[in-house]
C-alpha cells in the first residue's frame, strides 16, 4: 500500500501548505479578536469545526505517508495515554455523525462523564478509567488511524449501536470495534484486507468504500508488531487491533 509513485507522493506532501494557510486562519479569527472582531458563540462554534476538519485534512495527508512509511518499516514511538487517541478518533467520526457530540466529547475531561455522552448516542466504551489513563508507549498516530477507520466502518454499517472495548497490559494495547450491523459474509472474511478488494452486493451488506481503509490499516498494524483481525461468530462485524507497546513507569 506504499505510496509507489514519487510525483504522488510530493503532491500529498504539497497539499500541506494550502491547508495550514486554512488553519492558520481559523485560528487567527477565533485568536486575534482585537484584529478581526469579536465572534459570536455561534460564529465560533462553526468556526472551530472549520479549523478541526482543517486539522483532520492535515491529518489525511499525513496518514497516505504514514502508511507509506508503515510499508518502510518507519515508527516514531511517543508516550501518550489511550484516552488520548480514543478521543481524537470518536472526535473525528463524530464531527461526521452529530458534530454537536464532538463537541461535548472535546470539552469533556471526565471520564465517566465522557463515557455516559457517548452512551447517550449509542457508543458503549468498555474500559477502565485506571486503563484510559495509563501511560504507554506506542506510535500514537499510527494507532490513532486505525482506530479512526474501524470506528468509520462500525459507524456506517451499525444498525443502531458501536461497541468500543479497551485492553491494557505490560506490553500491549488492544481495541476491539464493533458494530450490531448485518456483519460480513465468511466467504470475504480473508479477502477483506486486501488493497481495493469490494465485497459484492448481497442483501443487507453494502459495498464497503473502496477497499483502501482495512489495508491500510492492516499496514499500520504490522508496522507496530501488532495485528489486525476479524472476529468470527461476533453478531455484527468486530474488529480487534493489538499493538506491541511499552508500559511506562
Amino acid at each position: 500500500m506504499a505510496i509507489k509513485n514519487i510525483q504522488t507522493a510530493h503532491l500529498v506532501h504539497d497539499l500541506k501548505n494550502p491547508i495550514n494557510i486554512i488553519e492558520s486562519g481559523a485560528r487567527s479569527l477565533i485568536d486575534k479578536p482585537d484584529r478581526y472582531g469579536a465572534l459570536n458563540a455561534k460564529q465560533e462554534k462553526v468556526i472551530k469545526r472549520m479549523l478541526r476538519n482543517a486539522v483532520r485534512l492535515r491529518h489525511l495527508t499525513n496518514s497516505m505517508l504514514e502508511v507509506d512509511m508503515a510499508a518502510l518499516g518507519i515508527v516514531n514511538h511517543t508516550e501518550c495515554i489511550p484516552l488520548n487517541f480514543i478521543r481524537d478518533s470518536l472526535i473525528e467520526v463524530f464531527d461526521l455523525v452529530d458534530p454537536t457530540v464532538s463537541d461535548a466529547l472535546e470539552d469533556e475531561i471526565d471520564i465517566e462523564k465522557f463515557k455516559s455522552i457517548l452512551k447517550a448516542h449509542d457508543v458503549h466504551l468498555e474500559a477502565e478509567s485506571a486503563s484510559l489513563m495509563t501511560k504507554v508507549t506506542t506510535d500514537e498516530t499510527k494507532l490513532s488511524l486505525i482506530i479512526t477507520n474501524l470506528l468509520s466502518n462500525a459507524f456506517k454499517y451499525k444498525t443502531k449501536s458501536v461497541f468500543l472495548k479497551l485492553g491494557v497490559d505490560q506490553d500491549s494495547v488492544s481495541v476491539s470495534v464493533r458494530d450490531d450491523g448485518p456483519g460480513i459474509p465468511d466467504n470475504y472474511h480473508q479477502q477483506i484486507f486486501d488493497q481495493y478488494f469490494q465485497c459484492d452486493k448481497v442483501e443487507g451488506f453494502p459495498v464497503r468504500g473502496h477497499g483502501l481503509g482495512l489495508a491500510g490499516a492492516q499496514a499500520l498494524a504490522d508496522a507496530l508488531g501488532g495485528t489486525l483481525s476479524l472476529c468470527r461468530g461476533a453478531k455484527g462485524a468486530e474488529f480487534v487491533v493489538t499493538v506491541k507497546t511499552i508500559k511506562a513507569a
